[in-house]
């Protein structure tokens, strides 16, 4: 939270400059306006004089947002920013009627622009200063994900071109065209209206907590897919709180992971997550069990002989494993390949649960399995099901159908050829 309060204090700070620069400039345009008689600069000048609000409700939205949650805001303050950038669009928006009622009411009675080059200076003066007010709070806004500053950053870009009408209209009236200022008055009060109702339109959608971004939601799933131990993922929700934003989201595991498993996976799918995307402040995640569909089995041999082969209870001395590929109860594939563990004189069972691991081995039904393997085989979501003696391979794939087969909980050390 503390380095959350000081990324916003750069916001506030920007806000604040921004507030005392447009005061100066305003005052000046009013000023001249009184004193020249133009439409377009006194339009301007309200408009100006709007953005001194805006900036200041930028500013004490950024403020508040600083305070720490408690019992009554458990989420926060962070939406007191989106109230702040709907203040602005009303401000914008209200300034931009003002305007055009001012200019229209003028239009059939023009009159002559006194001071024609103070008027310009003022105008050129007033644009300098909103390119470069506009790209410092967009560029902290962007920085510190406040959409609000943004949103006044990406406002004093378009006062650029406010000043540019003016300039263009007052130069006009004075080659005898007085008509061309309050048009340019006219052109100004439509296009802040416009970029108010932008504005407005953006804060009420992140307060009714509309997705604004389906794109970062088809990634998130892409991130959480990728992590091991996640079947699937659905049920993606994201909601913008101001400058951050707070999700959550359902995972499917595999049925039967323990509990430290299952946090694991869940914190990885977090971490990964956020590590992508800087502006979540939490997700939450609700981890479910899932049923596979398509899983490959293990089973250590004596022989080589397919789905014909004698099991073997002996895990790490087995000399093959037959490898059976599952879709929905039914054997879709057999293969079998020789344990490359055989050909070690210590360690067969890690290298053995490696060699399963590399296979992308789902089941493994075993007669015994060392404390090294069992882990291993476990951190990597291999379920392990202990394999009755003497038993063929294709009843032991019908008990696990069945689920007639006990789960393996901790290693079995049946015989000491599995120690490690």
């Amino acid at each position: 939270m503390t380095e959350t309060v000081s990324v916003f204090k750069q916001g506030e700070k920007a806000a604040m400059i921004s507030a005392f620069i447009l005061l100066a400039v305003t005052v000046l345009k009013g000023a001249i306006s009184l004193v020249s008689g133009s439409v377009a600069l006194q339009a301007d000048s309200v408009h100006s004089f709007a953005d001194i609000f805006s900036s200041i409700a930028v500013w004490a939205g950024l403020r508040i947002v600083q305070k720490k949650p408690n019992e009554r805001f458990t989420y926060g303050y962070y939406k007191a920013e989106t109230l702040a950038l709907l203040i602005v669009a009303i401000t914008v928006a209200v300034s931009g009627i003002l305007i055009l009622t001012e200019a229209i009411g003028k239009l059939f009675q023009p009159g002559a622009v006194q001071f024609p080059s103070l008027v310009l200076m003022a105008a050129g003066l007033s644009g300098i200063a909103s390119f470069f007010l506009g790209r410092y709070k967009t560029r902290i806004g962007k920085s510190i994900g406040s959409q609000s500053l943004v949103g006044e950053g990406q406002h004093s870009l378009v006062d650029v071109y406010t000043s540019l009408l003016v300039f263009a209209g007052v130069s006009f009236s004075a080659l005898g065209y007085p008509t061309a200022e309050v048009l340019a008055g006219i052109l100004i009060g439509l296009y802040i209206i416009k970029v108010g109702l932008w504005f407005g339109k953006d804060a009420i959608l992140v307060l009714m907590d509309a997705c604004l971004s389906p794109e970062r939601a088809r990634e998130i799933k892409e991130i959480a897919e990728g992590v091991q131990g996640v079947i699937g993922v659905h049920d993606i929700r994201l909601r913008k709180s101001g400058p951050v934003i707070f999700g959550e989201m359902h995972v499917e595991l595999l049925e039967g992971l323990p509990l430290d498993k299952v946090h694991a996976i869940s914190d990885e799918v977090e971490k990964k997550v956020r590590q992508r995307f800087k502006d979540i402040e939490s997700i939450t995640i609700h981890a479910e069990p899932a049923h596979k569909e398509k899983f490959k089995v293990a089973i250590p041999v004596t022989e080589d002989r397919g789905l014909e082969s004698n099991a073997s209870i002996h895990f790490a001395e087995a000399l093959f494993f037959v490898f059976v590929e599952m879709e929905s109860g039914r054997i879709e594939n057999v293969y079998v390949k020789p344990n490359r563990a055989t050909q070690l004189s210590r360690k067969k069972g890690i290298e053995a649960a490696r060699f399963l691991v590399d296979e992308k081995t789902d089941i493994l039904l075993v007669g015994s399995v060392g404390e090294g393997p069992f882990h291993m085989l476990r951190d990597n979501m291999v379920q392990m099901y202990v394999m009755p003696e003497r038993v063929e391979i294709k009843e032991a794939i019908r008990l696990l159908n069945e689920n007639g087969l006990e789960r393996v909980t901790a290693p079995l050390k049946e015989s000491e050829t599995d120690h490690v």
